[in-house]
């Protein structure tokens, strides 16, 4: 099975599935709603771990770790030497952007719901 290549769709939507569920369990716990939090340590280490995989394979890109288009004449040294070296690392850098954008664009949308159940 190959890994899925990184765009910066896949990065948009790994922001967005990694903070909206992170804000949800927050704000239906100071609601009251539920007892577990984001403290809890089995949430915490589930988090980290799924944050750690999906921007690895759906962010970075797994290929991206040992680039062709970054490598130089000394063994193990990778660093842009040309222009597609640096069309890469703006292409790589792009997609974090995006992945950030996606993190904000998840807490924006449950920010209403938090104003909502603190007005009850």
């Amino acid at each position: 099975m190959a890994f899925p290549h990184a765009t910066r769709t896949t990065a948009f939507v790994t922001g967005l599935s990694l903070s909206a569920p992170l804000t949800l369990l927050a704000i239906l716990n100071t609601s009251g709603v539920i007892d577990i939090g984001i403290a809890d340590p089995q949430v915490v280490a589930f988090f980290v771990i799924y944050a750690l995989l999906s921007v690895a394979v759906f962010v970075l890109d797994v290929r991206s770790f040992v680039p062709k288009q970054l490598k130089t004449r000394i063994p193990l040294v990778y660093f842009p030497t040309n222009q597609e070296g640096v069309d890469f690392l703006l292409t790589v850098f792009g997609r974090i952007l995006m992945w950030l954008l996606g993190v904000v664009a998840g807490v924006g949308m449950l920010v209403p719901l938090w104003y909502f159940l603190q007005k009850r």
